[in-house]
């Protein structure tokens, strides 16, 4: 009998062979694409070599190269005869291709520096001896050629085809160049999203040639360590005369950021440094992110790359197909070429293919390696790997959908054991953003004092580096993986998730002893989302290791799975409805056996009744329904949550008023409710919270009255009533607060004067109040002279937008 490894080993060789074999259709319509492109090249630089009288020897070697390409394509065709051979061409292809790629990235790239520095020498002698020039009798136009001659080692290398580039953002980027005042603009993007040919189109524009008569186009890239030519280039700077200089300079990378103020520094007045980017490498000049394809301009990209004129593009069922596959391409240039390169003058049946894998959960860096390539490069900015993991991280949240962070703190102090402020947590957010890897935003801005409140921003990634992030979790082995990511949209589930058929075929004694319907993982974190259709056909999962779950729902009912009852390390669980009706959670009492659990977030839910989750310190409710918790439950809060130290609730529409026996749960630090307009009243306990910190009462229209008993709150630093419109006055002993420190009351119009007892807050420092009180506050001032007071004026720009809900996810 045959060792099992050595068949093993065959059938790895085999399914090796077997799939370089289907490779080979792609690779040679890649090389074919690439000669296509090349010739037309090629006669240009061979024009230009002659009208500059530079050596030949390199067009015949890249000519040569060209012609190997065509024999190898010649040569490696299949027939019916030799359809074996597919995986020996594809092999001989790929060689082909690969050495065309040597040549144009290596051998070509010193060249073009060196014929820089043969151009620069020619501008100089331009410059120097203009007589001798004319002895020589060379045109006026060719004079001014020499002139005004641009870098063109990249810049003639243009797209015949462009969409998206005439409309507001490219005018005000364009009068930005010709008209501002800044010598450095910075467009910076997401990898192969136009910037560079954004770029290469303001250099072709007419009235930039006729105001920058020296034009300069560089590219760096993430492998440049400084060159010859560039030094030569800044020598030659000065030289050019009084004529204005646009030098661009194309992929800087953060490493070579000091070359743009290298160039700043030797650039004319009026000459400006246009520099393209995938992150924000300078703070000297102005910023553009790059604007992303409207559907449209992605949709008439897409079918100039696939060419095809057999296809009715407007019949409707073909148009839907048509649609989805863009959509899949995320309206990303890059994408979209290579996509539709791959699809050029194919059947409809092969965009069906397309449509019909990308819809089972198939990713479009599936189909395409360079395309992977060019995402996997962008990480080459993740140099700290607490930074890589964060970004890892974003992945656990649905494609499309705002990420909270306030929901990334509290999985991120859980997993690094970071501090509960968040602290370190926003300096990992802020390296994101600043590298492009995601984008934050404020959805309502807050004029106050932050004190760590991060509830209202939000983190967006675009859906490429999403599917990145899961293709690298992927990779791992099964066993191996640190977060297993589960989408469960409408009958698709995983390679590994056990079919029904098999398990009917079980006996009776095999369950007995071991349940086939279960898996073992071994992720610290688990993220699965779901649909409306959802079958609750769950595996019996075991993940007894895992520390985070996250659970995207799109219904409105939703049975937490039996598994998570052994989740005995669980300490952060996140459950998140993205329709538009709450999802009714039932089996929540799963949780009271899960006594590591810590941090719970909910948004969306309709809260079940009380449980007793004895070790959580953390709970979150965004836009719950929560009467249903609070006042029918058959336990007191305090016994619900003994050890609770951090409640916040917002967009609650249905919060009357807090749960009974809150007040009870001495262990509470912080208390933040905001948006509940429905909230009518702080209970007269309230005092009893004798270890709270933080009091939030904010946006919460219908509240009239602070009960006196606040006084007692003897360890209150923060207090914020910020837009309680219907709130009077202010208790008159709340000058017993000593401890407060700061104090937010913007726009709460109805309070007319300030108890006399706030003389006794001698620790407050800041004040944050509207034009009515502060008067008051000033008076207040003169016996502590180290307050800080802000006033919040515009009382009517705020109310607007921030008394109605968010409209994030629904």
């Amino acid at each position: 009998m045959a060792d099992p490894s050595t068949i093993l080993e065959l059938a790895e060789k085999i399914s090796d062979i077997t799939g370089r074999g289907m490779e080979y259709k792609s690779t040679r319509e890649l090389l074919e694409s690439t000669n296509k492109d090349l010739g037309p090249l090629l006669e240009q630089i061979r024009q230009y070599t002659e009208e500059n009288d530079l050596p030949t020897d390199e067009i015949e070697k890249l000519r040569k190269v060209m012609e190997a390409n065509k024999e190898v394509l010649d040569k490696c065709k299949i027939r019916r005869w030799n359809f074996w051979l597919a995986p020996y061409f594809q092999r001989k292809l790929d060689e082909e291709y690969q050495a065309i790629q040597r040549y144009c990235s290596v051998q070509m790239q010193t060249q073009i520096a060196r014929d820089l520095k043969r151009v620069l020498s020619k501008l100089s002698s331009d410059d120097d001896d203009r007589n001798s020039l004319r002895s020589e009798s060379i045109s006026s136009r060719e004079s001014k050629r020499i002139r005004t001659q641009t870098f063109k080692g990249d810049l003639e290398i243009f797209p015949e085809f462009t969409v998206g580039l005439d409309g507001p953002f490219m005018k005000e980027v364009k009068t930005k160049l010709l008209h501002g005042d800044d010598q450095v603009l910075n467009l910076y993007g997401l990898a192969g999203s136009g910037k560079t040919t954004l770029a290469k189109k303001l250099c072709h524009d007419p009235q930039v040639k006729d105001k920058f008569k020296n034009i300069f186009f560089v590219t760096l890239g993430s492998q440049f360590r400084g060159d010859e030519a560039i030094n030569d280039l800044q020598d030659r700077l000065p030289e050019v005369g009084a004529n204005l200089v646009l030098l661009v300079l194309d992929d800087v990378w953060p490493a070579s950021e000091k070359i743009v103020e290298e160039f700043r520094v030797q650039m004319s007045a009026g000459s400006k440094i246009f520099v393209t980017s995938r992150v924000p490498v300078t703070k000297l000049g102005i910023r553009f992110p790059m604007e992303q394809l409207s559907e449209d301009d992605a949709v008439a990209l897409f079918l100039h790359f696939v060419q095809q004129s057999n296809i009715d593009f407007d019949n409707r069922e073909i148009r839907k197909i048509l649609l989805q596959i863009v959509k899949g391409c995320k309206c990303l240039p890059l994408a979209l070429e290579f996509i539709g390169r791959e699809l050029r003058d194919k059947g409809i049946e092969e965009l069906q293919k397309v449509q019909l894998e990308w819809s089972r959960g198939h990713s479009i860096l599936d189909w395409n390696s360079k395309l992977l390539g060019h995402l996997q490069n962008s990480l080459d900015l993740l140099v700290d790997e607490s930074v890589r993991e964060c970004f890892m991280d974003l992945a656990l949240f649905p494609e499309d959908q705002k990420i909270p962070v306030s929901a990334l703190i509290d999985i991120w102090t859980e997993l690094h054991n970071l501090d509960e402020q968040g602290i370190y947590a926003m300096t990992f957010i802020h390296k994101l953003t600043e590298l492009n890897l995601a984008a934050g935003i404020i959805v309502r801005i807050v004029r106050r004092d932050v004190d760590n409140y991060y509830n209202n921003h939000f983190l967006v990634q675009h859906d490429l580096f999403r599917e990145l992030a899961i293709r690298i979790s992927n990779q791992e082995p099964f066993e191996n993986r640190k977060r297993l990511i589960i989408d469960m949209n409408g009958n698709h589930r995983p390679d590994w998730w056990p079919q029904q058929q098999q398990l009917q075929q079980v006996s009776y004694f095999t369950k007995w002893f071991m349940d086939p319907n279960q898996k073992r993982v071994s992720a610290p974190i688990l993220s699965i989302s779901t649909d409306q259709n959802i079958n609750p056909d769950w595996c019996n999962i075991q993940a007894d290791k895992a520390t985070v779950m996250v659970l995207n729902l799109k219904t409105t009912k939703y049975t937490l799975p039996e598994f998570i009852k052994k989740m005995r390390n669980l300490r952060v669980l996140m459950v998140t409805n993205y329709g538009f009706r709450a999802t009714k959670l039932k089996s929540f009492g799963f949780l009271e056996s899960l006594w590591t659990l810590r941090r719970i977030r909910l948004q969306g839910v309709s809260v079940p009744s009380l449980c007793r989750l004895k070790n959580v310190c953390k709970l979150s409710l965004y836009m719950c329904e929560v009467n249903r918790a609070f006042e029918d439950s058959s336990i007191e809060f305090s016994e619900a949550m003994p050890n609770l130290v951090d409640l916040n609730i917002e967009y609650c529409k249905d919060l009357v008023k807090l749960p009974a026996g809150l007040c009870d749960t001495v262990t509470l630090k912080k208390l933040s409710i905001s948006h509940c307009h429905k909230f009518t009243e702080l209970p007269q306990e309230i005092g009893n919270l004798e270890n709270l910190e933080l009091l939030r009462i904010s946006y919460c229209a219908d509240l009239e009255e602070i009960p006196r008993s606040i006084t007692k709150l003897r360890n209150l630093l923060f207090l914020d009533i910020s837009y309680c419109v219907s709130l009077r006055k202010l208790p008159d002993n709340i000058g017993k607060l000593r401890r407060l420190r700061k104090f937010y009351m913007p726009n709460c119009y109805r309070i007319s004067e300030l108890p006399d007892s706030i003389k006794y807050m001698k620790h407050l420092e800041s004040v944050i109040c509207d034009e009515d009180t502060y008067p008051f506050w000033e008076l207040f001032k003169i016996i502590h002279s180290g307050l800080n007071i802000k006033i919040v004026m515009d009382i009517g720009l705020d109310w607007l937008l921030d008394f109605g809900p968010p409209g994030l996810f629904r």
